[in-house]
């Protein structure tokens, strides 16, 4: 088990999971549940080599789905007191932003949308050194883009014609290495961008 880290991800319509050793990708499950993180989370994991058990534990600790997010935390700070492990948080901007510098290693910044629910979008401008992240409610009406994209969100904006869309895929735990160490080492508390009886997805 040496050196191993186990990533989760709840806070979005997917249930994303992924195991390292070292920097390397052991085991991912990475799929669209929609709801039911809470049943779905804990035998996922029990799944992994090893049954997940890792000496350092990341989570998605958002923005996206206040229940999500809840779960994910819940369940990171339960096996990390079960193995002894440390836990930290990682943004969900950030997951979809490595993500798109992995994909793209030429880009100088990326500008990362999620789904906010009731049609509306979560916005952040990621730079190439993971600076920026501040997020935002936006409209999609209106949206002015310069530059690429990536992030589920991306779907709400009907194919505009133009964009530089370099993913539209939800928040994905296998890019974990992708983040710079100081980002993925954040306190375990959720990043809501509105109030938590507001925030569902």
């Amino acid at each position: 088990m040496s050196g191993r880290t186990l990533a989760i991800g709840t806070s979005s319509p997917a249930l994303s999971l992924a195991l390292f050793e070292g920097g390397r990708l052991l085991a991912h499950d990475h799929r669209l549940i929609g709801r039911g993180h809470a049943e779905a989370v804990v035998p996922a994991v029990a799944a992994l080599a090893g049954q997940g058990r890792a000496e350092a534990i990341v989570v998605d600790i958002g923005p996206g789905s206040f229940t999500g997010i809840r779960v994910g935390i819940a369940a990171a700070r339960a096996l990390g007191l079960a193995w002894g492990a440390r836990v930290t948080g990682v943004g969900a901007v950030h997951l979809a932003a490595a993500r798109a510098f992995a994909a793209r290693p030429e880009l100088e910044g990326v500008t990362v949308l999620l789904d906010a629910g009731r049609g509306q979008l979560i916005r952040a401008e990621v730079a190439r050194d993971f600076g920026g992240g501040a997020v935002e409610i936006v409209s999609p009406d209106g949206l002015c883009l310069a530059g690429p994209v990536a992030g589920a969100g991306v779907l709400l904006l009907g194919g505009r014609e133009g964009l530089d869309v370099v993913h539209d895929g939800q928040p994905d735990v296998a890019a974990l290495m992708g983040v710079p160490e100081a980002a993925r080492g954040m306190l375990p508390d959720a990043i809501y961008v509105r109030p938590p009886d507001v925030l569902k997805l």
